[in-house]
């Protein structure tokens, strides 16, 4: 009872103050409506055409196959290339020109001689003597992507029309495939990707500051010393404080779902199993960061400067606004180490938004082992320094 009573006392004294209010509270979901109106339409699917050139060096019948096969499939609303055909090849520099300008995604080549070069590789190969085809020339930028995704469109273009013509020069016998839809799922979804990172945020926010801060100044101000003159114990002490942050958690976790379950109309379901295990895991592990951090600074500066310190890094480099999984090897070790990594990943693996790249157990694992470490420093660290 004593301990229900002093949680109580600590949250009023919390919610009294605006500072509090507006950094624990309002600015992780001014934070959330930020990130949702920046990336939501960078994330939406939209039909993507590309432009290239055909150059065409023939006109025999090969040459005019390929070029009819590019010209009816950049017809109509669902076309894939922009096509232009060029068959003034004395303009074949201005042609790269406009590749390196970005006029063009692609150029397609077909030689002089394609259609002679065809005819003497079928009649080679009818004798039964080796033969290879005359090449396509195909031109594009590197490290572009429209110009390499183009590239490969093309090239698996090629690859099936080679299918045809052997098929009609031969008998081929293809495997017969089968497909079931089994379910469907939408697709990304930007606001149920940052949803539970916001939360996780904001509870590192309260855990950092609200409690690793804010328990530094009691000990500045000798507030932990007379709690000693009190009736309760250091376990009450720290109970009751802990179940005060635990209450202002749940307003935070309120807060935040009913901004992206009625405003943005996230789809995951936060009374899941699994949105409520990961969410107590990072309540208590990113809590006993908080503890550890009061526990280690001598006064709230330090506390301050620790915080500042850790707090960028971790969240930045926690996959809580972006994925992070291809970065330099040195930053590589900071994800690597984060506990905040393996809470994002786990909790948006188990909720179906995104795979984790890390096994399930240790996403579990690891946040309880930092748990474990920073409380049992930050015990060992008052019951020496400040309950002595």
């Amino acid at each position: 009872m004593i301990v229900l009573k002093n949680s109580i006392y600590f949250f009023k004294s919390a919610i009294r103050e605006r500072e509090f209010i507006f950094w624990f509270i309002a600015f992780p979901i001014i934070l959330m409506v930020m990130l949702i109106t920046i990336f939501s339409s960078m994330t939406r699917v939209e039909r993507i055409n590309f432009n290239i050139y055909l150059v065409k060096n023939e006109s025999g019948e090969f040459s005019n196959m390929i070029s009819e096969v590019f010209k009816r499939i950049s017809e109509g609303e669902d076309k894939i290339f922009n096509l232009k055909l060029m068959e003034n090849i004395s303009l074949k520099e201005k042609f790269f020109d406009d590749l390196k300008k970005g006029k063009t995604n692609l150029i397609l080549e077909i030689p002089e001689g394609f259609d002679t070069g065809i005819l003497s590789h079928i009649t080679f190969k009818m004798l039964g003597m080796e033969s290879n085809p005359p090449p396509i020339k195909i031109y594009t930028l590197k490290y572009n992507v429209s110009s390499e995704s183009a590239s490969m469109i093309v090239k698996n273009i090629f690859d099936r029309m080679n299918l045809e013509f052997v098929k009609k020069m031969r008998k081929v016998n293809e495997y017969q495939v089968k497909t079931e839809i089994v379910g469907s799922k939408a697709g990304f979804s930007y606001v149920d990707f940052i949803y539970p990172g916001i939360v996780i945020v904001s509870i590192f926010f309260t855990g950092l500051m609200g409690i690793g801060e804010e328990l530094s100044w009691y000990k500045e101000g000798k507030i932990l010393k007379r709690f000693q003159l009190t009736p309760i114990s250091n376990l009450q002490f720290f109970l009751a404080y802990f179940l005060a942050r635990f209450y202002f958690f749940i307003i935070q976790i309120l807060a935040i779902t009913f901004v992206g379950k009625v405003i943005y109309k996230s789809t995951i379901n936060p009374l899941s199993y699994y949105f409520v295990l990961y969410i107590l895991l990072t309540i208590f592990s990113l809590s006993s960061l908080g503890f550890f951090v009061s526990s280690v600074s001598k006064n709230t500066n330090s506390a301050s400067v620790i915080a500042q310190i850790i707090q960028f890094p971790l969240q930045f480099l926690g996959g809580i606004y972006f994925p992070v999984f291809d970065v330099p090897w040195i930053i590589r070790w900071i994800v690597i180490i984060n506990p905040i990594t393996y809470l994002a990943a786990g909790i948006r693996d188990t909720l179906g938004i995104m795979p984790s790249p890390y096994p399930l157990y240790l996403t579990i694992l690891v946040p309880l082992l930092y748990t474990g470490v920073f409380l049992s420093i930050a015990l060992r660290k008052y019951k020496v320094v400040e309950f002595s």
